[in-house]
């Protein structure tokens, strides 16, 4: 896939990267393809089959960076950052993406759309309820619940997750929030104890299901059967609960569409073909 490296730098001073692919036609759309947790721009093929797939569509895609890629990096700002999913907060996903879409109105983009997947779909989500400017819409892709009662209330793994949550405000209370910990749910990952007290030990105050209103821009979201009929808790029946607060809020869905692909997984591997159908009209509008 052909493209150019590009870059911007958000208002606190991190720069951070992506990668534009442009179909042979000049085109004023653009898909902002937002990473997962310990992503990046240039190494899922998931999304670069979602990038293929826009440009299929006639429309310009871009694979971005935001400061939560990969598992650490360093940010180059005036006093330097440590940066990666090891120690993002939720946040300051504001600051990058409303760099990158800042970048697409120099471009001469009009009004990009966000596709984003799993932590990527959360942090969208967060900063479309949250202020977010220029965006036309969202395509929301498997986004986890980050809801701390729900975690503790895990019926396989809450002991491990009580564990962690402990370990992680010990860690706080003493001023050791850079302190790095293993931990095994709800993700097998390395993490810092202040980041995961922000993701996993914040309350409701992450949970989509208490920010969709918020969400003024259409939004298709879309789930994998395997982890809304089997998974863990913080996607177990998400889309039901989803439906539920849809109807019990009263207000039209018009703006909000919502799709299971059958025998799908996470990364919705061998189910690309049924993926596709769910996407396309969003993507051509």
């Amino acid at each position: 896939m052909l493209g150019r490296l590009v870059d911007t730098t958000t208002t606190d001073g991190i720069k951070l990267h992506g990668f534009l692919v442009s179909p042979k036609h000049a085109t004023h759309r653009l898909w902002i393809i937002v990473h997962g947790v310990n992503g990046n721009f240039y190494g899922s093929t998931f999304l670069s089959w979602l990038a293929e797939t826009c440009l299929g569509a006639g429309q310009a895609a871009l694979l971005i960076n935001t400061r939560g890629h990969d598992l650490a990096s360093f940010g180059s700002a005036e006093l330097p950052a440590r940066i990666g999913s090891m120690f993002e907060m939720i946040p300051d996903a504001m600051n990058d993406l409303q760099g990158w879409v800042e970048w697409a109105d120099r471009e001469g983009f009009i009004e990009p759309g966000l596709i984003a997947h799993s932590l990527g779909a959360v942090k969208s989500l967060y900063c479309l309820a949250h202020g977010l400017v220029g965006v036309r819409r969202l395509i929301a892709l498997s986004p986890p619940r980050l809801n701390t009662e729900l975690l503790v209330s895990d019926p396989e793994k809450n002991h491990v997750f009580r564990e962690h949550l402990a370990q992680a405000r010990a860690l706080c209370d003493s001023g050791n929030d850079h302190q790095i910990i293993r931990v095994r749910f709800p993700l097998p990952n390395w993490v810092s104890a202040g980041t995961f007290l922000d993701k996993y030990g914040s309350g409701e105050k992450y949970d989509y299901m208490h920010l969709w209103s918020k969400v003024e821009v259409p939004c298709l979201w879309l789930f994998g059967s395997l982890e809304v009929r089997s998974g863990s808790a913080n996607f177990l029946d998400a889309d039901r609960h989803l439906h539920r607060e849809w109807q019990m809020s009263g207000r039209s869905e018009s703006t909000h569409e919502l799709k299971v692909i059958d025998g799908a997984d996470h990364s919705y591997r061998n189910t690309r073909g049924a993926l596709e159908q769910s996407l396309l009209p969003w993507i051509n509008e």
